[in-house]
Order: structure tokens, then sequence, then C-alpha cells
């Protein structure tokens, strides 16, 4: 366990405003947990999570986590659901009642040992414009409640010290002295003052909105409409949202987004996953333990809960890889992640 100091927020503090802040932010808080693994990702309504800061994240990690297996990510599910902000530990998140107890269950079971990784601990930071920026770590021994207590006691410090650096860079790019956006997320973005005037476009906005027709139309009907409903364009959206009375550059104002990205689908728990791409092909019994299977559970542990032999479960495991045309679990995980990134559901 690190020592139970506060984490030492001075290289964050030093570059808030510039394009290391979330870098700075996120070590200084993995350097105190002792975390082996730390990375910053945005999450937001409508889109695919983004990688902002991917430190020691393997690149298949990353690849197999964009390719769908972001459905089941419980932090992600969790914040889209609630839209609650704060410190969220992956251990207390499987404890729990209900859909979000299952969801984050099966991600331990299957999706955490892929890192090789004991525990996830995530710090969700609310970000002008209605996303939230993921401060996630990782370690290879679980977390431990007085770090959590600590962590949640400082919560409103980072909350502040990451909003702070949002509104730096936006005063420092409507006064025209610097070119770091703080929101390499979005493609360009715009921001309207109370009644409706535009007051700063990024430096791409034009190039990209005011040379398609449709990103054009969209951006006009974002501007008029709800806030947070965003409008899909082929493969991009534009989402526009309100922002508060105390925003310097446009008080009560909005800012929209053209983010030209796919959206995200909704969600998933692990047995639906499993029920609906293999029911055509497997009996209700192989459905079963194809299940427990790629939630990492051995023959034996599933012929216990199963109530049947371990040689039976061995023999419909065969029968499973004849039927699906592949010989390893590994290949029936691919299959599973296949159908996640293909399916709309």
């Amino acid at each position: 366990m690190p020592n139970p100091v506060l984490p030492d927020l001075s290289a964050a503090v030093l570059t808030a405003g510039q394009g290391g802040f979330q870098a700075a932010l996120s070590e200084a808080i993995a350097t105190w947990l002792g975390a082996e693994r730390r990375g910053v990702l945005q999450y937001s309504r409508p889109a695919l999570p983004h990688y902002l800061v991917r430190d020691l994240v393997p690149t298949e990690e990353v690849d197999f986590y964009l390719a769908g297996a972001y459905r089941f990510d419980p932090f992600f599910r969790q914040w889209r659901e609630s839209q609650i902000s704060g410190v969220l530990n992956l251990g207390e998140l499987s404890d729990a009642e209900g859909r979000v107890g299952e969801k984050a269950r099966d991600y331990v079971l299957r999706f955490q040992p892929k890192t090789g990784m004991a525990d996830e601990i995530a710090v969700l930071c609310p970000k002008i414009g209605g996303a939230v920026d993921n401060y996630f770590f990782l370690r290879s021994t679980p977390f431990e409640q007085p770090e959590m207590d600590i962590l949640r006691a400082v919560f409103p410090t980072l909350h502040a010290l990451h909003d702070l650096n949002q509104r730096l860079i936006l005063n420092a790019l409507a006064e025209g002295t610097t070119q770091v956006s703080g929101f390499p997320e979005a493609d360009a973005f715009a921001i309207d003052d109370s009644q409706g005037r535009q007051s700063f476009v990024s430096a791409n906005w034009q190039q990209i909105v005011g040379q398609a027709v449709d990103l054009s139309d969209a951006v006009n009907q974002t501007r008029k409409g709800l806030a947070g409903q965003p409008v899909v364009v082929g493969t991009a959206h534009v989402i526009s949202e309100d922002l508060g009375a105390d925003f310097p550059p446009a008080p009560n104002g909005r800012i929209t987004f053209v983010v030209q990205r796919p959206m995200a689908s909704s969600s998933l728990v692990m047995s639906e996953v499993v029920e609906s791409l293999f029911t055509d092909q497997l009996t209700q019994r192989e459905v079963s333990i194809c299940h427990l299977a790629l939630r990492g559970f051995p023959s034996a542990s599933i012929a216990e809960q199963l109530g049947i032999a371990v040689g039976t479960v061995k023999n419909h495991r065969k029968s499973i890889y004849r039927k699906l045309d592949i010989t390893t679990e590994r290949e029936l995980f691919l299959l599973l992640v296949n159908h996640v990134s293909t399916s709309q559901t």
C-alpha cells in the first residue's frame, strides 16, 4: 500500500492549461497508488470511448477494447446510465446488486484477466460539453479501502483542477494565445454565447463543417435543438451541450462538437450475448457451458455449477468446437468479440 499521504499534484498544477495536464495528473495519482498501468479514457453518451492517455496499456488491449469490449466495461455503463462522477472501484461494482453487479462480475471474470491486473480504479471527472474523463489505474494487487477513502476525499480537488485546466485552455483559445484545443477527441468545435451568436470556432471548423452541407445542416439543427441530443451524419455525429453561467468565454452559452467517429453501441451482459450468438447452433446445455467458459470458469467449476461430471463438460466442449468450426477457447472468445463489434443491439 502507498504512503497514506495525499498525492503530489504539483506537476499537474504546473501544467494546467497546457497539453500535458492529463498525463501529469494521471501520473501523480498512479505514483501515489503504486499503479502498474494508467491512462485516460474519454466517455461520452453518443460516441465510442476515446483514449487520451494510454501509458503502459498495450496496443493489443486498446484495439480489443475499441473493437467491442468497451460494451462490457462496467465503468462506461455505470457513467452512461447514471451520469455520476467520482471515484469507482471494480471490486465495489462487482459486489453490487442487479445488472450493474452482473456486468462487473462478467468483466472481472473474463476481461480483467487479459490485463494481468487484479483490480482497477476509475476517477471520473466531468468535462465541459457533457463528456467525462476516466482516469483509470490498474494494479496486480487489490486496492484497499484506505486508498479509496483518500481518493474520494481529494476528488473535489481533482475535479476542480481538471475543470480549471479546461477553462484555462478555452480562455487561451478565445484570446488566440494557444493552438491546444483541450478537446482532442473532437474533430472540430464551436462556442455560442447565450444569445446564440458564435463566439469561437476551432481552427479546423470551417474546413470540416463549412465544406460539408450535411454536417452544416446537422450543426444548425443541434444548436437549436435539445442539449445532449446527437445528430448522426454518416459515421460522424454532431452534439451540442449547454455551458454554465460561470463559464467565462460564454456564460449560459453552448458548445457544439463535430466528432467523426462511430456512435457507441449499447452496453451488454455476457449471458445475453452468448444466447443471441449461439442459440441457433448449439443446444441449451452447450450455450450454458459457453457462457461459463467465456466468463473464465474452468471445466471443473463449470461441472460443479451445472451439476454434471467433468468428463461430460469436456465432451460438450468438443461438440461446441466442432459445431462452431474452432479448436480453442481463444477462438470461441474471438467469435464473441467479432459478434459484439458488428452488432448494434
